[in-house]
C-alpha cells in the first residue's frame, strides 16, 4: 500500500481498503513492503522471512524457476495464517500474478479469491515477445490458480471474459465485475487549467502501452499544429521490434525530425505527486495502450479533469463513451490519434465538455465506498458457498 508506487495493484489495494474501513467491514493489508503512508486505523502487516526448504533450494540453484513460486506462496500463506489467528479474517483477495494465489490456497483455511488486475494470458505476447519458457510456466501456474479459486474478481468485463474463454473453469464458480476505486473530491474544481495543446502520456515506454503509436501520432500532429507540446512520464523498457531487439526512447526521438523532437519532454518515471502536478497544467490525457483491465492512468486522468484520448480497449473501452466522455481510437492507428488530437486542440471549449463529463462519471461509479460495498457483498457470496 501507499501513494508512491506507480502500481495499479498497490493503488487498488490502498483505495479498497480504505473504502472498506469507512463501510464498517475490518480490511487487514498483507505486503511485501510499505512504501507510503497507509490507510488509519487499518492493520497492514509485514510477509515474514522464511527459510528456504532444501528441497526447493536446489531445485533452484539447478534453474527450476517453480521453486521460487512455491516459496513465495509459502512466505504468503504463512502471512495469511498469521492474520487469521489475530484477525479472524473470513476471506482473502490475492492478485493472479504468477499463480501465488492457487498455491496459498492449497495452505490456509479461509477461501482465497482471485483479483484479475494482469492475467499474463493475456499480457505475454505483448509484454515478452513470445512464448518462452518462463511464459509457459507463469501461464500454467495462473491457470491452475483460476480453475481452484473460491471466486473471481475482474476490474472489467472485457479481461473476466477472456479468462473464462481461455481457461476451463467450475461452472458453479462465483465471477463479478467490480472496476479499481480511486477517491476524490467532489468539490474540486477541474484541475486540467492548461493550455489545451499540452498533452500527457503515462506509461511506460513499451509496446503494450503504445509509446509507438504516441510518438507516430504526435508527429503527424505536429505537421499541422506547430504549438503542440508533449510530455511522456514513464520508465523506458523499449519497444520491441519484429526482429526481437528494443528500440529504446533516444533513439526513438533520434529517428524524429528535429522541430518535433523539441517538442517532446521525456520525463522518465516520476513519483505519484509530481505525475499529479502534471495534470493540473495538461488539459489533454493520452492513453495508448493495445490492452488495459482499467488503468490508473485513465482514472487520475478522469478525477483530474483533463479531456481524455484512449484507444478503444479493455476496461477504457467500458468506461469510457465517445464523443462524450472522451475521443476513442483504435489500438495502435497513430492517424486516427492524431486526428483526435487536432480535434481537441481545434475546439477547447469541446475539451472542456469531454473532461468534465469524465469527472462526473468518476464520481459516480468510482468511490471507494461504492466499490467497497460490491466487493464485500461479492466476499459474502463466496463465503456462502465455501465449505466450512
Amino acid at each position: 500500500p501507499g501513494q508512491n508506487t506507480p502500481n495499479g495493484i498497490a493503488t487498488s489495494v490502498y483505495q479498497l481498503a480504505t473504502g472498506l474501513h469507512q463501510i464498517g467491514a475490518k480490511p487487514v493489508v498483507l505486503t511485501g513492503q510499505v512504501d507510503g503512508p497507509c490507510p488509519p486505523d487499518i492493520p497492514v502487516l509485514k510477509l515474514p522471512l522464511l527459510d528456504w526448504r532444501l528441497r526447493d533450494r536446489l531445485r533452484s540453484r539447478r534453474g527450476d524457476e517453480g521453486a521460487f513460486h512455491r516459496h513465495h506462496a509459502r512466505v504468503i500463506a504463512a502471512a495469511v495464517r498469521e492474520a487469521t489467528g489475530t484477525h479472524a479474517l473470513d476471506t482473502v483477495i490475492l492478485e493472479e500474478t504468477n499463480g501465488w494465489a492457487g498455491l496459498v490456497a492449497q495452505q490456509v483455511s479461509v477461501p482465497v479469491i482471485i483479483t484479475l488486475h494482469g492475467p499474463w494470458l493475456l499480457l505475454h505476447s505483448a509484454q515478452s515477445g513470445g512464448a518462452t519458457k518462463t511464459d509457459l510456466g507463469r501461464l500454467r501456474r495462473e491457470s491452475r490458480a483460476f480453475a481452484t479459486a473460491a471466486g473471481l474478481l475482474a476490474p472489467s468485463r472485457n479481461v473476466l471474459a477472456a479468462i473464462e474463454r481461455q481457461t476451463s473453469l467450475p461452472p458453479d464458480q462465483p465471477r463479478r465485475v467490480i472496476p479499481n476505486a480511486l477517491a476524490a473530491d467532489p468539490a474540486a474544481l477541474l484541475a486540467a487549467q492548461g493550455p489545451v495543446q499540452d498533452i500527457l502520456f503515462v506509461g511506460r515506454f513499451d509496446r503494450l502501452k503504445g509509446a509507438d503509436t504516441v510518438l507516430a501520432a504526435f508527429s503527424l500532429l505536429s505537421e499541422t499544429h506547430s504549438e503542440a507540446r508533449l510530455t511522456f512520464v514513464g520508465p523506458d523498457q523499449g519497444v520491441r521490434q519484429a526482429d526481437g531487439s528494443l528500440l529504446h526512447m533516444d533513439a526513438a526521438l533520434a529517428a524524429l525530425s528535429d522541430a518535433t523532437a523539441a517538442r517532446i519532454d521525456y520525463r522518465g518515471p516520476l513519483s505519484r505527486v509530481e505525475v499529479a502536478a502534471l495534470r493540473d497544467t495538461h488539459a489533454i490525457a493520452l492513453i495508448a495502450s493495445r490492452f488495459e483491465t482499467l488503468g490508473y492512468t485513465m482514472l487520475e486522468a478522469m478525477v483530474a479533469g483533463q479531456a481524455i484520448v484512449s484507444t478503444e480497449v479493455g476496461g477504457p473501452a467500458e468506461v469510457l463513451e465517445n464523443g462524450r466522455t472522451a475521443l476513442l481510437v483504435p489500438p495502435g492507428d497513430a492517424e486516427a490519434m492524431a486526428d483526435a488530437l487536432r480535434h481537441l486542440l481545434d475546439a477547447p471549449e469541446r475539451a472542456r465538455q469531454l473532461a468534465g463529463a469524465g469527472r462526473d462519471t468518476l464520481l459516480r461509479d468510482f468511490s471507494p465506498e461504492e466499490i467497497a460495498g460490491q466487493t464485500l457483498d461479492f466476499a459474502r457470496t463466496v463465503l456462502a458457498k465455501a465449505p466450512r
